[in-house]
């Protein structure tokens, strides 16, 4: 353990600053799509979450684990994965969306609160690692939206027919958040966690709808099926991020 009171301190502050860089960025992704910039929000919520993929690992490995750093990373979540992504979602709906289409669209706000809340409880008994990951509808919706946003399929397919496919999977999705359905932890593998960070860092700079593509095929495929492959859930205590 170490006593020195000031290294302590410091390997607690370093994750929480990766986690706070998540809230500034879903915060800034917030303001742009305000001003209609809707690649300038799709890239500050990706950036947000290469931090999601960051800030846990790094924690653990300093030893610094904790229940706030595991609230303040479901806050910081909600914002970049939620909040931010269903103001992006109303761009792309387009300035015709009607009241129903609204509603619609911000479903996952209220889906998001409740599927967090429960995470909140579950870290007091039981290990991600080990029993996956509820309600990765959370995840997977944010980057449905990001994709969309770089795709920009509205010239090929029409306004409409975007509008339908963006709210038609957003309700479901939306749905799926609140399901007691587990997903592998993919993130615990390096070699996987590597390439998914490397791939989301560089999607909206370099080759953006190819990768934009490949990250929309492989998350429905991995929503499918990977939780086929789950372990039955153990009540173990998580360790977080501090």
């Amino acid at each position: 353990m170490d006593k020195n009171p000031s290294t302590s301190r410091l390997r607690f502050v370093i994750p929480q600053a990766i986690t706070a860089s998540r809230i500034v960025l879903g915060g800034s992704a917030l303001y742009a799509a305000a001003f209609h910039r809707i690649g300038l929000a799709a890239t500050l919520i990706t950036l947000g979450a290469v931090t999601d993929g960051l800030d846990g690992p790094l924690a653990r490995r300093l030893g610094v684990s904790s229940e706030f750093g595991a609230l303040f990373d479901y806050f910081a979540d909600y914002l970049c994965y939620i909040v931010a992504p269903v103001a992006l979602s109303l761009l792309l709906a387009g300035e015709t969306a009607g009241p129903f289409s609204l509603v619609a669209l911000g479903f996952p706000l209220l889906t998001g609160a409740i599927r967090y809340s429960r995470n909140a409880g579950l870290i007091k008994t039981e290990t991600f690692d080990d029993v996956g990951i509820p309600g990765l509808g959370t995840v997977f919706f944010a980057f449905f939206i990001v994709t969309l946003a770089f795709l920009d399929p509205g010239p090929v397919i029409g306004a409409e027919l975007l509008k339908g496919i963006l709210i038609s999977t957003v309700v479901a999705v939306s749905c799926l958040m609140i399901l007691p359905v587990r997903y592998p932890r993919l993130m615990k593998f390096r070699w996987i966690a590597a390439p998914i960070l490397l791939g989301f860092a560089l999607m909206p700079f370099v080759y953006t709808r190819t990768l934009a593509a490949v990250a929309l095929a492989l998350g429905f495929v991995y929503t499918a099926i990977s939780p086929f492959f789950m372990k039955k859930p153990r009540n173990t205590r998580i360790a977080r991020k501090g």
